[in-house]
């Protein structure tokens, strides 16, 4: 079978936006986030609640993953809700999960003692 041809290497520029997604994405408070997010839209007041952070964390965090132009606000009444605006996250999520779970959830449960009969 033939190997499928490589895509070119993109540009310093992608390269760039990429790393600096992945990053974003690369804080358990973030991913959380990411997680409700994916799910519906929520204020910040609900996101504090729903991961027991502070709103000056959770606004952070928020700041942070919307510079990464993968999450957006709208205001509603008095409300500001934020959604997940990139399609990639729903995949890249479901990608590194179901990897993760495959990987490192078979040896934690190999890891378990068995209980003596």
């Amino acid at each position: 079978m033939a190997a499928s041809p490589k895509s070119a290497f993109p540009s310093k520029e992608t390269v760039s936006h990429i790393a600096t997604m992945l990053k974003a994405m690369g804080d358990p408070i973030r991913l959380k986030i990411l997680y409700h997010l994916r799910q519906r839209e929520y204020s910040v007041s609900e996101l504090v609640e729903e991961l027991g952070c502070s709103q000056a964390n959770v606004s952070k965090h928020l700041a942070i993953l919307k510079a990464a132009a993968l999450v957006e606000s709208r205001t509603d009444k008095q409300s500001r809700l934020y959604h997940v605006t990139d399609p990639v996250v729903d995949s890249v999520c479901d990608s590194v999960c179901g990897s993760v779970e495959k990987r490192f959830g078979k040896r934690k449960s190999q890891n378990r003692p068995t209980k003596a009969k």
